[in-house]
């Protein structure tokens, strides 16, 4: 480039030289004026051309610049544009993974509640009677051990309570099993109604005979509640389809007072000993075994 500006230049002073003014000037004593206005005439040609040549290389340069500012924002707003986009596609993740843990933890609490209903309902199975609803034997071998050692802890007296229906066998040969079914539950609804205190607990023992035990009661009232029950069943008149079906029943009592060696079973002998005797007596009595062995 800068070898064509001065090869322009120069072809540009030869021709001038060759002008029949100019060259007359050379030969004559104006010779030094004509160089001095030929320097000065060249110098703004050469200024004149260096202004091009650097204003067209700035122009061209600062194009350059223009258009890579011009690219870097066009990146910068794809750049944007990508992070923005990206942080939707976080945001929306994010929600979607709450909304999944939400609706797992909701499916984990549901599972959690029918295993807890289940292990309920087995609980209850496991500790109730199926047909009458009272406690069952294998929880009342459990309960009158444990008021047993609360018993001796406390230095308070545990009474215990069998009773039996008299003549049951009665009612199932003379109007069948199904009545005999529905006076056990006639009978055990009687019996949590007598039950005052949430600490007493009713049991089927088995059969027609149930059993209660009592926490914190002497012989006086155990006899009390017993005979509370045996009176409002002789009064009352159980009825199966229709047809009406006196009962009565026996009750033994038997009543730990911190005697030495006696455990749950001689208490449960005791009652038992002693509901023997009511029946043998005539029934629809209560009796209390006073001397535990």
């Amino acid at each position: 480039m800068k070898s064509l500006v001065i090869a322009k230049i120069a072809g540009f002073t030869s021709l001038l030289m060759t002008y029949s003014p100019v060259s007359n000037a050379m030969t004559e004593q104006g010779a030094d004026h004509l160089c001095f206005g030929m320097g000065i005439f060249l110098g703004c040609i050469i200024t004149l051309l260096l202004g091009f040549y650097l204003n067209r290389h700035y122009r061209i340069k600062y194009h350059k610049m223009l258009r890579r500012l011009k690219s870097a924002k066009s990146n910068a707003r794809i750049a944007e544009q990508a992070m923005n986009t990206l942080a939707k596609e976080q945001e929306d993740s994010q929600d979607l993974l709450e909304e999944r843990v939400q609706e797992r933890t909701l499916e984990l609490n549901i599972a959690l509640q029918e295993l807890e209903s289940a292990n309920q309902e087995l609980e209850r199975k496991n500790v109730l009677d199926e047909l009458t609803g009272l406690h069952n034997r294998r929880f009342y071998d459990q309960k009158i051990l444990a008021e047993y050692r609360r018993s001796r802890r406390n230095l308070t007296a545990l009474s215990l309570v069998l009773i039996d229906i008299d003549h049951f066998k009665l009612v199932n040969d003379n109007h069948g099993h199904l009545a005999g079914d529905q006076c056990l539950i006639w009978l055990a609804q009687h019996i949590k109604k007598s039950l005052k205190r949430s600490e007493d607990k009713a049991f089927r023992y088995g059969g027609e005979e149930f059993c209660l035990i009592l926490p914190n009661t002497d012989a006086d009232g155990a006899l009390l509640l017993a005979e509370q029950l045996r009176l409002l069943l002789s009064e009352q008149v159980f009825k199966f389809q229709n047809v009406e079906i006196s009962l009565t029943i026996s009750c033994g009592i038997c009543t730990y007072q911190q005697q030495a060696d006696v455990g749950p079973e001689q208490i449960f002998s005791g009652a038992d000993k002693a509901l023997y005797q009511a029946k043998h007596n005539g029934r629809n009595q209560t009796q209390q075994y006073t001397s535990i062995e």
